[in-house]
């Protein structure tokens, strides 16, 4: 009994919820609850020994998980970098933009992840093909869904941005546009309007960026003759990253996470 109390005092320390047997309901007495080993019932909830270690924990097989594998395999989980717009907001984008791809269903997560199911397994891997998404010019990050994949919200090295060139030459807009947005990022491909040279007063090109790269305000080049050319460089949304809080959008200076914190004020 002495025995039985040290696990128990111990056990609540770690902060495991204790099933006692005894006083468990005799609908929780079941395989799924409980755990047969040595021709006796169990609780399958971890047990600690003295070294702390866990022993007799409760194992699934491939098999109980496979209906829900199955389920969800043809989905994408995603989330957009430096935002967390309405549940319904999302569901809108996602319907008007990826409809032609054919999903069933929009899921959601409370820390700004939504998953998206597909009808067929081709249509999520046409999806993932397809390129770059922009939700007001912030970057929709998807990444597959996989059975060992934890929901949360990983570490993006390389945005897409979308960049303004500003006064480029006509004897410039075709072959050398995409190698003078180069001088930025690395060249992703080009706005419809600037591609039809309709719109001429800018060239509106995306662009990868590294998250820790400087960004130029504008870039040079030499033209034909050995002349200096400058070009201005409009981002319509930077990837700037806070080191207080890891949010996105904003630096440390106007952390309001930060600034709570630490009980001052934000500028």
């Amino acid at each position: 009994m002495e025995d039985a109390r040290k696990t128990r005092s111990l056990r609540e320390m770690e902060g495991i919820p204790i099933l006692d047997l005894a006083e468990a309901d005799e609908s929780l007495k079941n395989d799924g609850w409980l755990l047969r080993r040595g021709g006796r019932d169990v609780p399958v909830m971890a047990k600690i020994n003295e070294e702390k270690e866990l022993v007799d924990l409760l194992q699934f097989t491939t098999e109980d998980i496979k209906i829900e594998v199955q389920f969800w395999n043809n989905s994408v989980y995603c989330y957009i970098l430096g935002a967390n717009p309405p549940w319904d907001v999302i569901e809108g984008f996602v319907y008007r933009v990826w409809d032609e791809f054919g999903f069933d269903r929009v899921s959601f997560l409370d820390n700004g992840i939504f998953i998206v199911r597909f009808t067929k397994f081709q249509s999520r891997e046409a999806l993932l093909n397809s390129g770059y998404y922009l939700f007001e010019n912030k970057p929709v990050i998807i990444k597959p869904w996989d059975v060992d994949m934890d929901l949360v919200k990983e570490k993006v090295d390389v945005v897409p941005v979308l960049v303004r060139l500003s006064g480029i030459s006509l004897k410039f807009w075709g072959n050398c546009l995409p190698r003078i947005a180069g001088l930025v990022g690395k060249y992703v491909k080009m706005d419809g309007a600037p591609a039809e040279k309709i719109r001429l007063s800018y060239a509106r090109v995306m662009v990868e960026l590294q998250m820790d790269q400087k960004l130029p305000e504008k870039v040079y080049f030499l033209d034909e003759n050995g002349q200096l050319v400058m070009v201005p460089v409009e981002y319509e949304w930077k990837p700037i990253s806070c080191t207080s809080c890891k949010g996105m959008d904003h630096d440390s200076n106007q952390c309001r996470k930060f600034a709570l914190k630490s009980g001052g004020k934000q500028g």
